[in-house]
């Protein structure tokens, strides 16, 4: 779910901390020349530089100077369609990733940039809102691991979150998968088409952010580049093992859909067939009645009983006869 604790559209979240303090401030969009003196991070701290929502280009071409970020990132960082991915430059490294939650019942699905540098994190989100308020709270906290580490670890734990959030929104996937399946099962409608179209929809998104995300973990935990120490590798590695059991529990899931629609037109053909049952049954009792009704309704002069005093009252005696006949037998056929 979405986390309640969001910062201002209109301003930018900066975090600093060591092992015996941290304290958070924001500055305005509207004052970019505040932003030079994010370059000047105290020693032995580490800084996180947090951006909430889509950045203005003054103020993202105003960091860029701040913290000599490349013109490459520069111009990718608007783009919100680019693929998961990690680049190792000269004193950064730039990660993009896929950051997904559940916001009014609705999945969102929010492009992240992230820049490593030596003693401080930039990332860069795309919409109001993100997943990242138990770091937050750790980087609050005294004596935690976070404020003992640098600022790879800190790349490290908002990874981490980012994973996290797709297990909770497969864990409300899977919820609503469960109570579909129940809706199915007492009656079958189109509507219930509808919404398994929307968890297909919404478990493709979620597999087409983790998978290239495998990749990029895979590549972190290993050797990635010297500003990613070796004893936050084994952490990262970790990380790659948390995104392989989300994209075995997300294959889980679509089979489980599929599922859901296999039910879903076997309650229908099911309800069709027992329709087509009564009707045919309704239509086998009229035709030996329809049969009756037509031979007496000739216009012939000289036919059997036609002019008998209780003819009318005796056809339908037979009618009605016949009738419960055929019923018995059905019901010992077991037809319906």
């Amino acid at each position: 779910m979405k986390e309640t604790e969001e910062t201002s559209t209109q301003s930018i979240e900066i975090a600093q901390y060591d092992v015996s303090k941290s304290e958070f401030y924001t500055l305005a969009y509207a004052k970019p020349k505040d932003l030079f003196a994010l370059a000047d991070i105290p020693k032995g701290m580490v800084r996180w530089v947090n951006i909430d929502a889509q950045c203005p280009k003054e103020t993202l071409y105003a960091l860029g100077t701040v913290f000599s970020i490349h013109p490459l990132v520069l111009e990718n960082i608007p783009d919100n369609n680019q693929r998961t991915k990690i680049e190792e430059y000269e004193k950064q490294v730039h990660l993009v990733a896929k950051m997904i939650y559940f916001a009014n019942d609705a999945l969102v699905v929010e492009h992240m940039n992230f820049i490593l540098g030596p003693n401080y994190v930039l990332s860069f989100g795309q919409t109001d809102g993100d997943v990242f308020a138990p770091i937050r709270n750790r980087i609050k906290s005294e004596g935690t691991q976070l404020r003992a580490r640098g600022a790879d670890y800190l790349l490290y734990t908002l990874l981490d979150s980012i994973v996290d959030g797709y297990f909770a929104a497969l864990e409300a996937i899977n919820d609503r998968v469960d109570a579909l399946e129940e809706e199915i099962l007492e009656g079958a409608s189109n509507k219930q088409l509808e919404d398994i179209r929307g968890i297909r929809r919404q478990l493709l998104s979620l597999t087409k952010a983790v998978w290239p995300l495998r990749d990029v973990a895979s590549l972190m935990g290993k050797d990635a580049s010297p500003l990613i120490h070796e004893e936050t590798k084994p952490y990262l590695r970790d990380v790659y093992d948390h995104i392989v059991q989300v994209i075995d529990t997300t294959d889980t899931s679509r089979e489980l859909v599929a599922g859901l629609a296999d039910i879903h037109f076997s309650n229908t053909s099911y309800k069709l067939n027992e329709i087509m049952k009564i009707l045919t049954i309704i239509s086998t009792i009229f035709m030996p009645l329809s049969f009756i009704a037509g031979v007496y309704g000739m216009n012939f002069e000289n036919m059997p009983l036609l002019h008998y005093k209780w003819g009318y009252y005796g056809t339908w005696a037979a009618m009605i006869l016949i009738s419960v006949m055929m019923l018995i037998y059905f019901k010992r056929k077991k037809w319906f």
